[in-house]
């Protein structure tokens, strides 16, 4: 973990200074915090956001990739649809899974046999449907890379609202073959993580394997990502977590079996359509879409986490004072919540204010104060500034202003974690000890 000199702090910035407007191509690789600062969006007005994803298996002979891209223009479909009755309007994102377009076949061979390349039938097939739904859509295949480096590589292509390409995601990760060495039967890795400035605010992508390295996530992290589609054949709900509390982003998976999920930073899962028996073995559906395999939710990406405290009374109090201007979805199991502001003339920051409700970041600021103040060891190192960045943004005028990134994640609870990071218990004291004794008792597993 790095830190700042404990000589010379600089001086806090307030709650609202957000490093998100940072230049992507200004961004440095040195000083990036193992944790990033939770950024608050609290004082930006309401931006409700709209996206779908799917749970659908590609496994099988591929159908040609004119019926492929009739299967998938039929399901983007289908999420607008299901937009548009639950929430009145259309999508801003559609999520593809991973190789969604390629498909996987056996025998698999060399990758550059079942690429396809951007340019005809892909390209043209996914600008017109993005522009006919005013959506940005994530569209995934092993893409043929232009002549003349004849490789392939397993991409994400971002569709924009008016059907032109916003941006290309390679994945760096690659799968790494047990018996040949060969990553994922002979891709070429990617070598940037890019952040997609789209009209709802900023995407990362991830695929897959990515998941499992923290590299990708910490970029978009840094870089200032709000929602990360993670595209993959691989279910996973757990190592999400971390990545979503970490990173202070929503994570949308799409994926090939067992669910698809929507985490929000609290690390919550928001909603989720999981595999029902009745849809059989995924891997012999071939190519016919599933029933009850679309997801659709609506989140804001202006909101705060809130702590519990006796006034607060699990969000109750926002409800008595705003009514239906204010939403939120509060945890009793984690005594926190996610407030956002349904009033397009307030923030949900003004709202905290006016009951004197304070955001979880500012009650960690608080106490480490007050730590430091008590002489508690690391209260002042955890206080450094750990990253400096000077950029001129046309987002702010023009003006030259200095963003100061800090640690301000606080060291988890005692654990015990098993084999893919999951909570078996807490740290507990037997019984049995004196009360004075500082050892935990051993749990016998």
């Amino acid at each position: 973990m790095k830190v700042g000199p404990k000589d010379g702090a600089a001086s806090r910035p307030p709650l609202g200074h957000d490093h998100r407007a940072r230049a992507d191509s200004d961004a440095s690789h040195e000083g990036t915090p193992e944790y990033e600062n939770r950024i608050s969006t609290s004082d930006q007005l309401p931006r409700k956001v709209i996206v779908g994803t799917v749970m659908q298996p590609f496994w099988g002979m591929h159908p040609g990739l004119e019926n492929r891209l009739r299967l998938l223009t039929d399901l983007v479909d289908r999420l607008q649809a299901q937009s548009q009755k639950q929430y009145g309007r259309g999508l801003d994102l559609t999520v593809l899974p991973e190789m969604a377009v390629t498909g996987e076949g056996a025998p698999v061979g060399n990758v550059m046999e079942w690429s396809y390349p951007l340019e005809g039938p892909v390209k043209e097939t996914f600008a017109r449907k993005a522009l006919q739904h005013h959506c940005y859509i994530v569209v995934p295949l092993y893409l043929l890379e232009e002549k003349p480096t004849m490789s392939s590589s397993n991409a994400a292509v971002l569709f924009g609202r008016k059907g032109e390409i916003a941006g290309i995601y390679r994945k760096v990760q690659l799968v790494v073959d047990s018996q040949t060495d060969a990553l994922e039967h002979g891709a070429i890795p990617g070598k940037e993580v890019p952040v997609f400035s789209c009209g709802f605010g900023k995407l990362g992508i991830q695929i897959c394997y990515d998941m499992d390295f923290a590299y990708g996530w910490r970029e978009l992290a840094r870089k200032g990502a709000e929602i990360v589609a993670w595209l993959t054949q691989s279910p996973e709900t757990t190592r999400p977590v971390p990545r979503a509390i970490e990173g202070s982003y929503y994570i949308i998976s799409s994926t090939w079996r067992h669910n698809a999920s929507i985490f929000e930073p609290t690390g919550k899962v928001v909603s989720q359509v999981r595999w029902q028996q009745s849809m059989g073995d995924p891997s012999g559906i071939g190519n016919r879409l599933l029933e009850n395999y679309t997801l659709v939710q609506e989140f804001d990406l202006s909101y705060a986490i809130v702590p519990w405290s006796a006034t607060l009374k699990n969000g109750e109090l926002l409800t008595r004072t705003f009514g239906d201007k204010v939403g939120y979805r509060y945890y009793e199991d984690e005594d926190r919540g996610v407030f956002w502001s349904n009033d397009p003339q307030m923030t949900i920051r003004q709202m905290l204010r006016s009951l004197s409700l304070k955001e979880e970041r500012e009650e960690l600021e608080h106490a480490r104060e007050r730590y430091h103040e008590a002489g508690v060891p690391e209260s002042r190192e955890r206080e450094n500034p750990i990253e400096a960045h000077e950029d001129e943004s046309s987002q702010y005028g023009g003006q030259r202003r200095r963003t100061t990134l800090y640690n301000l994640t606080p060291p988890p609870p005692p654990v015990l974690l098993g084999p893919f990071g999951q909570s078996v218990c807490k740290t507990v004291v037997s019984e049995f000890s004196p009360i004075h004794d500082s050892e935990p008792a051993l749990i016998r597993l």
